[in-house]
């Protein structure tokens, strides 16, 4: 088998502890998240590497037709809404920048 494997593959996975992964995915999707990865400036391998990161991390994996939340998000948005609800943490409305600036210094 390795006779068919370019020997500086050999030497890239052996000395840098990395693994390869073959996957199978629609050339649009592909393109879309290459086409999103390149927006944000980082590798597609960087985006797929961070979702089995956190696959491992989480040990769970969320399939879900509507968007869910982090839960740690979720804890800290529901913070904010009580505080909303209580009349807590919440600057007033400013109509002119003079106004904020004025604000933030008196702080």
């Amino acid at each position: 088998m390795t006779k068919y494997i370019p020997l500086y593959i050999l030497w890239y996975m052996n000395t840098l502890d990395k693994a390869i992964i073959n996957i199978k995915v629609s050339k649009a999707l592909k393109r879309e998240a290459q086409d999103l990865a390149d927006e944000i400036g980082v590798p597609l391998t960087t985006v797929i590497s961070a979702s089995l990161k956190e696959f491992v991390r989480s040990r769970s994996l969320t399939v879900s037709a509507f968007p869910r939340l982090r839960p740690e998000i979720e804890h800290e948005l529901s913070v904010a809404i009580d505080d909303y609800k209580q009349n807590k943490n919440i600057s007033k409305v400013f109509v002119k920048p003079n106004e904020v600036a004025d604000h933030l210094n008196s702080l």
